[in-house]
C-alpha cells in the first residue's frame, strides 16, 4: 500500500501527539493542516515538515491528495467537520467525545456508512503498552473470570489554563465529558460487555464554572456484572489514572500516566510485569486506523461503540439530574454489527 496521505484539522494541544504518532509510521504522511490561525499552521508544517496550510476545514476537504482526516477540534465541532469530512470521501479518525448528542452520533454513523468510509473513534487508552498487556492478561485466562473494575482519572483540572467552551457543558466541557469518557471507556473494555443502566453522582464541587469537575458512575452491564468509574478534575492534589480489576483467581491494577504499570496480584501479593510501551503514545492508534483502511475492514474503535459510550455518558447525567438509576436506550437489548465487514483478529471492542 502506498502512504495514507492525511489531513489534520485542528491544531490544538493534542494535535501534536497525533503529528508525533504518524512521523513514527512508514505507511501514513501529513499531507495538509487547516486551522484558523496561521501562526499554528505555519508551525506545525515547518516541524513536521507538512507541504500544504488550509485556514478552514472546507478547504482541506477539498484536497484532492488527502485521503484520511484526524478531527481534533473542540467537542462541539466533532458532529459538522465528521459529517462534511465524510461527505467529502474521507476517512475519519475523530477525537473523543464522539458529539453531544445520540442523534448527532447518528448523523456521523449515517455519513460514513453511507459514503463508504471508515470513522474511527480517538479512544487512545484501548492502545497503550499498559492497556494492551492488561487486557492480553484478561483474554488469557490466568485469572479467572472477572467479578468487578474500578477505574480512576483524578487530576489537577488545570482551571487557569482552561479554554471558555471547555468550561461550559453546553459546549460539550467539564470533566465528565472531557475525560470521564476515557475512564468509562476503559471501564467497558476491560468489563468485556455492554453497558445495561447507570447510577451516577455528578456535580461542580472544585471550580467555579457552567459545568461539572467531579463524577462517580456505577454502571451495570449486559454480562450480569457492574462496575465503577470515577472522574474527578481537583483543584489540587495527587492524581490517579490507575484501574483495579478482580477476577475469581486474581487481581489486576495499571495504569499509563502518572506511575505507569502493570501488576498482577496473586498468593497475597503483587508482581510488576513487563509490558512492551510503544514509540509514541498513538503510535498503536493510527498504526490500526492505516490498516482498516488498507483492509478494508472494521475499525477496532468505530462508531457504534463510540455511540455506545456516549449513551453511557449521558444516562450517567440523566442519574445525576434525576437521583435514580437510568436504564440506557439500548439497555434490553444488544447492540450488533450492522455494516457487515470483516474485523481485525489483533483488537476486539464490545
Amino acid at each position: 500500500m502506498e502512504k495514507l496521505k492525511v489531513g489534520i484539522i485542528g491544531l490544538g494541544g493534542i494535535a501534536g501527539a497525533h503529528c508525533k504518532a504518524i512521523a513514527g509510521l512508514d505507511n501514513i504522511e501529513i499531507v495538509a493542516v487547516a486551522d484558523l490561525m496561521e501562526e499554528n499552521r505555519q508551525k506545525y508544517m515547518a516541524q513536521y515538515n507538512i507541504p500544504r496550510g488550509y485556514k478552514t476545514h472546507t478547504e482541506l476537504l477539498a484536497d484532492d491528495e488527502v485521503e484520511a482526516v484526524a478531527v481534533v477540534l473542540g467537542h462541539q465541532l466533532h458532529h459538522r467537520l465528521t459529517v462534511d469530512a465524510c461527505n467529502a470521501g474521507k476517512h475519519v479518525l475523530v477525537e473523543k467525545p464522539m458529539a453531544l448528542s445520540l442523534a448527532h452520533c447518528d448523523a456521523m454513523i449515517e455519513a460514513a456508512a453511507r459514503n463508504n468510509v471508515k470513522l474511527m473513534m480517538g479512544f487512545t487508552q484501548h492502545f497503550y503498552g499498559t492497556s494492551l498487556k492488561a487486557k492480553e492478561i484478561l483474554n488469557s485466562g490466568e485469572l479467572g473470570p472477572l467479578i468487578t473494575a474500578v477505574c480512576y482519572m483524578s487530576k489537577n483540572w488545570g482551571f487557569a489554563g482552561r479554554r471558555p467552551q471547555y468550561r461550559s457543558r453546553y459546549h460539550g466541557g467539564g470533566m465528565w465529558i472531557t475525560n470521564g469518557i476515557h475512564v468509562v471507556d476503559r471501564l467497558t473494555w476491560l468489563m468485556g460487555s455492554q453497558a445495561v443502566s447507570v447510577s451516577a453522582a455528578i456535580g461542580t464541587r472544585a471550580h467555579y464554572q457552567a459545568s461539572d469537575d467531579s463524577a462517580t458512575a456505577f454502571i451495570r452491564y449486559k454480562n450480569g456484572l457492574a462496575g465503577v468509574a470515577v472522574a474527578v478534575g481537583y483543584a489540587d492534589g495527587g492524581p490517579n489514572y490507575s484501574s483495579e480489576v478482580i477476577c475469581a483467581n486474581g487481581t489486576l491494577r495499571f495504569s499509563e500516566h502518572g506511575e505507569k504499570f502493570v501488576r498482577v496480584g496473586k498468593g497475597e501479593t503483587w508482581q510488576d510485569v513487563p509490558f512492551e510501551d510503544p514509540p509514541a503514545e498513538m503510535h498503536n492508534e493510527w498504526k490500526a486506523f492505516a490498516e482498516s483502511i488498507e483492509l478494508n475492514i472494521e475499525p477496532p474503535v468505530h462508531g457504534a461503540y463510540g455511540r455506545h459510550i456516549m449513551e453511557i455518558l449521558f444516562a450517567a447525567e440523566q442519574s445525576a439530574i434525576s437521583g435514580r438509576e437510568v436504564m440506557l436506550e439500548s439497555g434490553q437489548s444488544w447492540l450488533y454489527q450492522e455494516q457487515g465487514e470483516p474485523v481485525t483478529i489483533h483488537h476486539g471492542w464490545v
